[in-house]
């Protein structure tokens, strides 16, 4: 085989690509996305977020107790997009949003007033306690 025929055969490769010179399949390749991109609309969210999301709530939980109700409070704060602070020392009774408390054997769920959180913890204890 000639050098000759390998020449005219990459040139000849290089001219015609699918039918199309290879200048104007390479524009079509680069404009066909493009014009595609602009045609197409950004599709509304199926979910706008939540007034309230990204609130953080806290809640005491005593810690016999946080095992069982860690799985309920992560689901409802995850449903309402609400940060979660689960504490289990002691000094979380003064500074929690909701005080979760043994009473005689059942969960009592207590709101602290004036909490910048007080409808969201009473949500999640209406949620979470039976």
């Amino acid at each position: 085989m000639s050098a000759r025929a390998i020449g005219w055969r990459r040139r000849r490769f290089t001219r015609t690509i699918l039918g199309m010179r290879a200048i104007a399949a390479t524009l079509s390749g680069l404009l066909a996305p493009a014009v595609a991109g602009l045609a197409c609309e950004r599709a509304p969210r199926a979910n706008p977020p939540r007034v309230d999301a990204g609130t953080v709530v806290t809640v005491y939980v005593p810690p016999k107790a946080a095992e069982r109700l860690m799985g309920r409070l992560q689901m409802v704060a995850a449903q309402h997009q609400w940060a979660l602070s689960v504490r289990t020392d002691s000094a979380a009774l003064t500074d929690a949003d909701l005080v979760i408390a043994d009473s005689a054997g059942a969960l009592r769920g207590r709101v602290r007033a004036g909490s910048p959180a007080a409808a969201q913890a009473k949500q999640m204890a209406d949620a979470v306690l039976p």
